[in-house]
């Protein structure tokens, strides 16, 4: 189900000896590091769960208002939320209740999988019925450790 597409570095061809150690990347975007990506992931994630929050009516200030609560309550911070997924969810479930974290996950769950391009494929097997805390968790494994082992 998964692709995996081992990344290669060339020599610089050129008359002068390189300073960087004579490799160029072909892929630059596979050229990142290992903290570049988790930064990039994370935004990604960021970016779903205010249009979770977009799509649940609550607004920026509303928004703001959560996070500020999650930090104070629970002592965790936004650029946390990748890391600890199960914690997030909790603090939204105290603030919004059982029914309204269920509303909630379904909404990032959903903008977790078309962000991602999950495909319909998928939903045939058991990911379907992972929560969203688990999902987070299962991409950012799939994202950020895999491509650390080719």
């Amino acid at each position: 189900m998964y692709v995996r597409i081992k990344e290669t570095a060339t020599a610089v061809l050129s008359g002068q000896e390189p300073k960087s150690g004579g490799l160029h990347h072909a892929n630059q975007v596979a050229a990142f590091d290992h903290s570049e990506r988790q930064a990039a992931f994370a935004i990604r994630i960021k970016n779903c769960i205010s249009r979770a929050f977009h799509a649940i009516g609550a607004g920026p200030q509303t928004e703001e208002v959560i996070y500020w609560n999650l930090y104070i309550t629970q002592n965790l911070g936004r650029d946390e939320i990748v890391n600890k997924p199960a914690e997030f969810i909790e603090g939204v479930k105290v603030i919004y209740g059982e029914a309204g974290v269920r509303v909630f996950e379904y909404m990032l769950t959903r903008e977790i999988k078309n962000e991602f391009g999950i495909t319909a494929e998928f939903d045939k097997e058991s990911i379907q019925e992972k929560s969203a805390s688990e999902l987070m968790s299962l991409i950012a494994y799939a994202a950020l450790e895999s491509q650390d082992n080719p």
